[in-house]
């Protein structure tokens, strides 16, 4: 019987690298995969509390430690350990009808923490704008915080989704919206992509000490068929 290998957490981390690979790895490894699609802190406190054998990370590990306690992590072992296996972009977008395509990073931080209050002060509509962020417990939401706002926090009528794949709604349905995803998950057929200076992430795993031989041959596993895109 095959072992089983339990992956919890970032839907970003799924959806571009363990949802395209899962086969491969599987039969490269002789391991059975069994993930589950969260969000980045919900899988670390998975992990933590015993639930799963890797969480899956689309942050440094401070921005995912942040998510996790956003998802009620009381308790932080000493020893979390972030395995890279490639590389992603998380993008600013907006309402299509917004015609404001491209802003430093210093108008993104602007926007993000409430200084810019309207478009019109981009080179925009006279529109309010409307922040709306990854959920609470989302590593992408801790990145940016930890990025692009410098550690400051998000407007106070900043709005959080209960899942990644809802801002695209929630920015497509609000025309002064403003929302921050990972690249794979943008869709150009509801939103329009911002050009800003690259905001970068790991698309990872987090172990609890070192991993398991079977765990360790995965994430190997998945760095090499990641590299071969």
């Amino acid at each position: 019987m095959r072992p089983t290998l339990r992956l919890h957490g970032a839907a970003s981390t799924v959806d571009a690298l363990v949802a395209p690979h899962a086969a491969a790895v599987e039969e490269a490894t002789g391991v059975r995969l069994s993930v589950e699609r969260s969000n980045a802190g919900k899988g670390l406190r998975d992990l933590v509390e015993g639930r799963c054998d890797l969480a899956l990370a689309s942050a440094s590990l401070d921005a995912t430690i942040a998510a996790a306690r956003s998802a009620g992590l009381s308790t932080v072992p000493r020893d979390l350990r972030l395995h890279v296996a490639a590389t992603s972009e998380v993008v600013f977008v907006v309402h299509p009808s917004n015609p404001v395509r491209r802003l430093s990073r210093e108008q993104l931080r602007d926007l993000h923490c409430g200084r810019i209050a309207s478009w019109e002060d981009v080179g925009g509509p006279d529109l309010p704008v409307a922040v709306v962020t990854d959920a609470a417990a989302s590593a992408t939401r801790a990145l940016v915080r930890q990025v692009v706002l410098g550690g400051a926090e998000y407007a106070p009528s900043a709005r959080a989704v209960a899942a990644v794949a809802e801002l695209n709604d929630e920015v497509a349905r609000i025309p002064g919206a403003i929302g921050a995803l990972g690249r794979e998950l943008a869709d150009p057929s509801r939103v329009a992509v911002v050009e800003t200076a690259k905001v970068e992430r790991p698309l990872a795993f987090v172990s609890a000490g070192a991993p398991s031989p079977d765990a360790a041959y995965v994430i190997e596993a998945f760095r090499r068929e990641a590299a071969r895109r």
